[in-house]
């Protein structure tokens, strides 16, 4: 407990003890005095369990879905300024892309279980990612490009209600590292295999993210999700809009 805290609750305690004495000076009646002193401690913990389990489990919930529309907030501007780009940049480079390209159709009509069922399959899809040196060179200056926006999105304490959101982010920066620390000219072929299983990593986590960002967009901004769905790097072909 803080020191000030201890202070306020000291002070009121002690107030409280003041008025009840005051009440006896005045009056003189210890029998009521103590009754109605007693009375207000019988009610004490149901007003405890009204602020604390009740108003508190109301102003909990606000919060966290505050603390999630914020969450949200850092998912969007992760996918405009690298997340888009990075999915263009690797999805040359899957050898089974068409096994994802038939999960990832999104459409305007899907419904949340089509958006489970997507979710699942990105997981288990496991897409062999095989880049060339020079993918790698232009994937490696798109990650350093986007690395301070990617510093100032995991820096916020936000993204403490989204760990898929946070391992995602890991793994990108770790795959920044690895290209940039590398002679991509002259790499081994345990040091390419080693960057493709990176990659192929950054794309698993980086596609679960999309589609549960493309799920949120569905719901909260149906126009912005329409564009989104002809901006779809994985689209076997592009929808009308």
């Amino acid at each position: 407990m803080k020191k000030r805290t201890l202070i306020v609750a000291i002070g009121l305690a002690a107030l409280s003890a003041l008025l009840y004495f005051i009440q006896f000076v005045l009056y003189h009646d210890l029998r009521d005095t103590t009754f109605y002193m007693l009375q207000d401690w019988a009610f004490l913990p149901l007003q405890v369990a009204l602020v604390t389990v009740i108003v508190g489990s109301v102003v909990e919930g606000r919060e966290k879905a505050n603390r999630l529309e914020k969450t949200q907030m850092l998912t969007s501007t992760f996918f405009s300024e690298v997340g888009l780009d990075l999915l263009k940049m690797l999805e040359p480079a899957v050898k089974n892309a068409d096994v994802l390209k038939n999960s990832l159709a999104i459409a305007p009509e899907w419904t949340s279980q089509d958006f489970a069922k997507a979710k699942a399959a990105v997981r288990t899809a496991d897409p062999a990612v095989e880049l060339k040196t020079e993918e790698m060179k232009k994937l490696r200056e798109l990650l350093c490009a986007g690395r301070m926006a990617m510093l100032v999105i995991s820096s916020n304490p936000a993204l403490l209600e989204h760990e898929g959101f946070t391992d995602m982010l890991w793994a990108v920066f770790h795959l920044t590292d690895e290209l940039s620390l590398r002679n991509l000219d002259t790499l081994s072929q345990a040091d390419r295999a080693h960057i493709n299983s990176d990659a192929q990593r950054v794309l698993t986590e980086t596609l679960a993210n999309w589609v549960r960002h493309m799920e949120h967009l569905k719901k909260e901004y149906p126009y912005l999700f329409q564009l989104e769905v002809y901006r779809n790097p994985f689209a076997a072909r592009r929808p009308q809009i």
